[in-house]
């Protein structure tokens, strides 16, 4: 069987954490699917998943749970690579990145460098922006939002 392994957005996986709470859970049992989240990603839902225990500050459990899937930050160089100067520009005063005209922080674009590292990487992403550029970058089978993400899962009888 296809085995596929998802690279997933901070926005993505509040949402799981909302509307599926149990697929992490069930990813991790599925011997076909793996999920990976950035090690900025996680920094970032870090900072949301705090909570209180005898008065000290703890993180939750399900963001504990994700540790395991944090992979490194990878930005790309892309000096070396033609599809990279034709498409993106690095905007060094508002320390963003311009793919075809979307802006995007070095969180988002990060997200696209690991995946255009590691090819089996599927980006999911609910950003408009972020799933613009992605496609451009690193083509359409590579890219999903989170209801094609859902399908998938689905297909794979997760959900």
């Amino acid at each position: 069987m296809l085995n596929k392994k998802y690279l997933l957005d901070s926005n993505i996986v509040i949402k799981i954490w909302s509307q599926y709470p149990d697929v992490f859970n069930l990813l991790e049992k599925h011997p076909n699917i793996d999920f990976k989240i950035s090690h900025n990603v996680a920094e970032e839902l870090s900072k949301k998943e705090f909570t209180e225990y005898k008065g000290t500050p703890v993180l939750t459990s399900k963001f504990l749970e994700l540790l395991n899937h944090v992979t490194e930050n990878d930005l790309c160089d892309f000096s070396k690579d033609s599809k990279f100067n034709e498409y993106v520009k690095y905007d060094y005063k508002e320390n963003i990145y311009l793919i075809c005209g979307n802006k995007l922080s070095e969180i988002d674009y990060n997200l696209i460098c690991i995946c255009e590292k590691y090819s089996d990487y599927i980006l999911v992403t609910e950003d408009k922006k972020l799933l613009s550029s992605a496609k451009i970058i690193l083509g359409y089978s590579r890219v999903v939002n989170f209801e094609l993400f859902i399908e998938d899962l689905r297909k794979f009888n997760i959900l």
